[in-house]
């Protein structure tokens, strides 16, 4: 596929509408697709595009949509987070997908930090617009690489939340 379009690309002028299709399952249909469609946006190449998953359509949107940001041609929300390590005090993975869930459908224009230490995810994220790290039953709030405050856990995805309504 991603020949095929480099190809075209050199041959014709015509606007091309990317797609890998018949890209499987969700997990398997997503990367494909990005590393597909990915690699040709980043190339300058392509026009429109189409994410086909073997899923419910909303998920073809979703990742559509995320691809089209990770390749910098959409803005929105940008989440990074850290693997789990052996510093990590907090439920990382679930704060992670309770973050992105609650932010699908912020249009901001921002990057926010889910990081599991404050040992090092406020200096590893300092570039996030906002971000929270866990410690000990406790988050740190910070922006632009400055700890706010400190919450507890509990509190954690409501008080981020809070900090990125007022960006």
């Amino acid at each position: 596929m991603i020949s095929a379009y480099r190809l075209l690309a050199q041959k014709c002028d015509y606007p091309l509408h990317l797609g890998v299709t018949e890209a499987g399952t969700e997990r398997m249909g997503l990367i494909k697709s990005a590393i597909g469609i990915g690699s040709l946006l980043c190339d300058g190449i392509g026009d429109t595009i189409r994410v086909s998953l073997t899923d419910e359509p909303i998920r073809e949107i979703y990742a559509a949509k995320d691809i089209l940001k990770a390749v910098g041609k959409r803005g929105g929300v940008r989440i990074v987070s850290c693997p789990t390590c052996g510093r990590t005090a907090i439920d990382l993975i679930g704060l992670a997908k309770r973050v992105e869930e609650a932010l699908r459908g912020c249009e901001k224009d921002i990057t926010v930090a889910v990081m599991g230490c404050a040992v090092n995810g406020i200096g590893e994220a300092g570039e996030a617009d906002v971000g929270i790290a866990g410690g000990n039953g406790n988050a740190v709030i910070f922006k632009k690489g400055r700890m706010l405050r400190t919450v507890a856990e509990s509190e954690a995805l409501g008080e981020l939340l809070k900090e990125i309504e007022t960006l």
